[in-house]
């Protein structure tokens, strides 16, 4: 039966997963320095089109920006952190002892990609 503290808790799962995800494209626009293929800029080119000069402008936007988005991004990623350890708790609470082995391997996966997209974000920028 599908009650209110499962339903909460799936809540709580999908409005952190959304913010996962809005920080994973920040986090991939800040790379997006590396060339036409990368991050933000180059998802904007494949799928709309862009000529090299959008895509060099929307580059350098991004550039611009970068630092701003960080710090946002800073600012809240504690909250995030935090909701995401109190769903990952509650989440491992239903599952069986294998399920939660496999959950954890998951989770560290998870945890190694945001590390290196972390350092990727930090990394010196060097211009297209």
């Amino acid at each position: 039966m599908f009650n209110k503290s499962k339903a909460w808790a799936v809540g709580l799962l999908i409005a952190v997963a959304a913010a996962g995800f809005a920080a994973g494209m920040a986090v991939q626009s800040w790379a997006s320095h590396r060339g036409r293929g990368d991050g933000y800029s180059g998802y904007l080119t494949k799928e709309l089109g862009l000529t090299a000069a959008q895509h060099d402008s929307i580059a350098a936007i991004l550039r611009r920006h970068r630092p701003e988005m960080h710090a946002i991004f800073m600012t809240i990623r504690a909250q995030i952190d935090s909701a995401r350890t109190r769903v990952n708790d509650e989440i491992r609470g239903l599952l069986t002892r294998e399920q939660q082995a496999a959950y954890q391997k998951l989770l560290d996966r998870d945890r190694a990609e945001r590390a290196r997209a972390d350092s990727a974000a930090a990394a010196p920028q060097r211009k297209p």
